[in-house]
């Protein structure tokens, strides 16, 4: 569970969900982002909120943080080694010492690189597309040739609705798609149906581990 970044009352604030990344926003690590997470936790919100609004100041409620930044600050592994916290309008990365069961010292780091924008500075980019995934910063696959004509199978179309505003769903699921069909070793058929192919060996990856799958995705919700 993520740690309130500030005691002052907070209220969540709706509006379009910005991207972030590339890069972990702690300002010591240099890993890729994983996770676009919650500084101000949904379930001190009670919601979904991409804003919050403290003491009439409004401040973006989404970071990129890798794995490895998520779990320390969610507490995932061995309790909160680090914190998020709002220091004079500030987001600050901290190192967190516990003095007693119900109080906490706070050591801070350094800045978010970068801070989450306010809603008056989001701008939806129409540019060219990133060469990083706009939800994880995962760098994209490109894609190879599918190499010789093989015999074509019957096939029939599944379809999956995704956003498409300041979240590109598209993008993200081809992103690991791509990741996925590289890691097990795509071939030729698999090249033109990488897609299928890719995602039945994911799910039932899942399936087959349901209960810890289960754990993970709700511990990092919370």
């Amino acid at each position: 569970m993520t740690l309130a970044p500030i005691e002052a009352p907070a209220r969540g604030i709706g509006g379009n969900r910005y991207k972030v990344g590339p890069r972990c926003a702690n300002p010591g690590c240099s890993n890729w982002a994983d996770h676009a997470h919650h500084i101000f936790r949904r379930s001190l919100l009670a919601g979904d909120y991409p804003y919050v609004e403290v003491a009439g100041v409004t401040y973006g409620n989404l970071t990129g943080l890798c794995h490895r930044c998520h779990d320390a600050v969610t507490g995932r592994v061995g309790g909160h080694s680090n914190a998020i916290r709002l220091e004079d309008g500030v987001f600050v990365w901290c190192e967190v010492e516990t003095l007693s069961d119900h109080l906490l010292r706070f050591r801070p780091l350094g800045p978010l690189e970068p801070q989450p924008p306010t809603p008056d500075l989001t701008v939806e980019s129409r540019a060219p597309e990133s060469e990083h995934c706009p939800f994880c910063g995962q760098p994209r696959r490109r894609r190879e040739s599918a190499g010789p004509a093989q015999p074509r199978r019957r096939r029939k179309n599944w379809t999956v609705a995704v956003p498409a505003d300041s979240e590109d769903g598209a993008a993200i699921l081809d992103a690991f798609v791509d990741d996925i069909a590289v890691l097990l070793g795509a071939g030729a058929w698999h090249e033109r149906n990488r897609r299928y192919w890719a995602l039945v060996h994911a799910l039932a990856w899942v399936m087959q581990r349901r209960e810890e799958f289960a754990r993970d995705v709700k511990a990092a919700a919370a």
